[in-house]
């Protein structure tokens, strides 16, 4: 909020007139005014006088705790998705910069630019030669969050650093970071909350709070499986690891995460185990998934996110329809790339139908 609109609104809040604040400062009304449409600024010598006449600190006055809601935060967040779309991902990070250095103090606006750009560069990247100042510089995003007075948004930042670590085989620094985290609590709030919404008749804010609370728990065990599938590859029982892997794509199933939810886990073990035929198999299938999206309307489990998001949908109907048809296809292309560049699939490149596998799909896309 700038300086002007904060001195308006809070000279309005404590029932003083510009003329009022004028003579308690030595000033004319005129000044005041000029103040209040943003045409001049006080002199450095006022403020501090200025920021105890309004009831502010001069942080505030000068906008240095100047922050968006999440609501403004979430429209900018649609609005760099949308150009790297359109522009390229060097487009969405420029953009992105430019917003943190505008807003330089707002935790939750650099977690969701963070957030943004990891995923972006990672599907839409494919062509950037180097992106290792880019992974850098998002890094940095997260450690300067790590730091932030907001529990949530400070153990997301924690978390994901966390997972970088581990992901580059640095193994202390990752456990340095677990060590950060707080241990989940016995008491589970949501739970709470939805019998309170109930009991007020709030069905809607109950169904969407225990929906989420279910997609969330879902997805968990689905990581679980997968983790303790991979530890009985490396202690050599591929049998239990296959039945695991079949396990979570049952859940996944039971409780209708999509088609590309179900397939993960048993494609992440058939790699692993270099199991050729089953992984070729399960690409196949994998490929055909990217076609069919997620669709949460056709499920009863869902309805009344999938309510909230149609809503969202009718809003913004193009901007989701093009959203959509762009990931269709970005999707495939960041997996292709994967395939061919990730040494985990070199087992795989000597295949024909692999091959064959991978030029049909890039010839579609």
């Amino acid at each position: 909020m700038p300086m002007n609109i904060i001195i308006q609104e809070k000279r309005k809040e404590i029932g003083l007139t510009q003329e009022q604040i004028g003579e308690y400062l030595g000033v004319s009304t005129p000044a005041v005014n000029k103040w209040e449409k943003g045409y001049t600024y006080p002199d450095i010598s006022l403020l501090p006088a200025l920021a105890r006449l309004l009831k502010v600190d001069l942080n505030t006055l000068l906008c240095f705790n100047e922050g968006l809601t999440e609501q403004e935060i979430g429209h900018f967040i649609n609005e760099v998705g949308a150009t790297i779309s359109k522009n390229g991902f060097e487009a969405g990070f420029t953009m992105s910069m430019g917003k943190i250095r505008e807003y330089p103090n707002c935790d939750m606006l650099i977690n969701s630019i963070a957030l943004l750009l990891d995923g972006a560069l990672l599907m839409y990247g494919s062509n950037i030669d180097d992106k290792e100042p880019y992974k850098k510089q998002i890094t940095a995003l997260y450690e300067r969050v790590a730091k932030s007075d907001n529990d949530q948004i400070r153990d997301k930042a924690i978390y994901m650093l966390a997972s970088k670590h581990l992901a580059c085989m640095e193994y202390e620094k990752a456990q340095e970071m677990l060590d950060l985290l707080p241990e989940r609590t016995a008491l589970d709030k949501t739970q709470l909350q939805a019998s309170l919404f109930i009991k007020q008749n709030k069905l809607d804010e109950a169904a969407m709070l225990l929906e989420r609370k279910l997609l969330n728990v879902v997805t968990e065990v689905e990581m679980i499986l997968m983790s303790l599938a991979e530890i009985e590859i490396k202690e050599g029982d591929s049998k239990n690891s296959s039945y695991l892997a079949e396990l979570s794509q049952k859940v996944t199933n039971l409780f209708e995460l999509g088609d590309m939810n179900a397939l993960a886990t048993p494609l992440h073990i058939a790699i692993l185990q270099k199991n050729v035929e089953d992984s070729i198999s399960l690409l196949k299938s994998y490929f055909l998934a990217t076609f069919t999206p997620w669709d949460l309307s056709k499920s009863s489990l869902y309805r009344h996110i999938a309510v909230k998001l149609k809503i969202a949908k009718i809003v913004k109907e193009e901007v989701v329809k093009e959203k959509q048809e762009n990931l269709g296809k970005q999707v495939p292309l960041t997996l292709i790339s994967e395939l061919e560049n990730s040494p985990e699939y070199m087992f795989l490149h000597s295949n024909a139908e692999f091959q064959q596998l991978i030029e049909e799909y890039r010839t579609k896309f």
